[in-house]
């Protein structure tokens, strides 16, 4: 599965690609000033990027013409930036719309103070860390931003084993650890962007997790944090959190303190209680009504 297996196709209902369009288009409004070079730069993404192809010309348009218009009832680009982040709850999406709001603030070589505020707010919004999104924009800057996000897409990607691990801790901690419970989890995997993969793909990885041979006397607490050893980058602990907390009930998530598997990830991966709660705010951004292995 690639890129374009992500989002291809025609318009959908809440479809993702509207907020990425409304985050190049925000891009170039924030100066005040809508460059040529900028609106170029926006239609090319569209025409080229893999998570464009299958969209029509007139839906782009349409999409367009809406983002304009948030931006204006926002009172600005700046005021967007929460409902962009809302409208692409998945990491990889959040990646993809900061590079591209670059690149397009890029297009006359030059970041202006309005581009400059624009893009800070919409990084804090999309909880991007300031390493990768400086890494965003000088690939941007260096007209390299499409390998770069296919690079992160592959990275990504490289952690669905963990995340199929976390999970079937998940189940063993809840003694369901179970055929059923591996197939609810593999639902749940295909519907979020990041831990997509073909679906026989994922059988195997989730089947190797859940079969995994364990010492008689494992406990969960030591299992966890021998998965969080294997992951350096805090940005990626703070995600496997997400997607675990992704998989609780709505109504459930923001009282993460009772879930007993919680606690014990949040002490595993060593996760602060402030970014515990901005997890939580993440997590609800996934739609409510998707499969999930309760």
């Amino acid at each position: 599965m690639g890129v374009k297996d992500m989002l291809g196709g025609g318009l959908r209902p809440s479809d993702p690609r509207r907020f990425l369009i409304e985050a190049m288009i925000c891009a170039m409004n924030a100066d005040g000033v809508a460059d040529a070079r900028e609106m170029q730069v926006v239609e090319r993404q569209i025409a080229q990027h893999p998570l464009f192809q299958g969209l029509p010309a007139n839906a782009a348009r349409t999409l367009i013409d809406l983002s304009n218009d948030a931006i204006k009832f926002a009172g600005g680009a700046l005021g967007r930036a929460p409902a962009i982040a809302k409208g692409l709850p998945a990491r990889i999406h959040r990646l993809t719309a900061y590079g591209m709001a670059a690149e397009v603030a890029l297009a006359d070589n030059t970041l202006h103070q309005g581009e400059i505020t624009f893009l800070e707010g919409l990084r804090i919004a999309l909880r991007i860390a300031p390493l990768e999104s400086g890494q965003l924009i000088n690939a941007a800057r260096a007209h390299q931003l499409t390998a770069y996000l296919d690079d992160r897409y592959l990275r990504i990607k490289n952690l669905i084993p963990i995340a199929a691990e976390v999970f079937a801790l998940r189940a063993l901690a809840r003694g369901m650890a179970t055929d059923d419970q591996r197939f609810r989890v593999r639902d749940f995997f295909l519907v979020i962007p990041d831990l997509q993969l073909k679906k026989d793909e994922l059988d195997s990885e989730l089947y190797r997790a859940f079969r995994r041979p364990r010492a008689p006397d494992a406990q969960v607490f030591g299992e966890l944090s021998r998965v969080a050893s294997g992951l350096n980058d805090p940005v990626d602990r703070y995600w496997m959190v997400v997607y675990t907390l992704v998989a609780e009930l709505p109504a459930t998530v923001p009282s993460w303190r009772v879930i007993p598997f919680m606690g014990v990830m949040q002490a595993a991966f060593q996760i602060t209680d402030t970014d515990m709660e901005l997890a939580v705010v993440d997590a609800l951004t996934f739609p409510p009504a998707m499969p999930r292995p309760t």
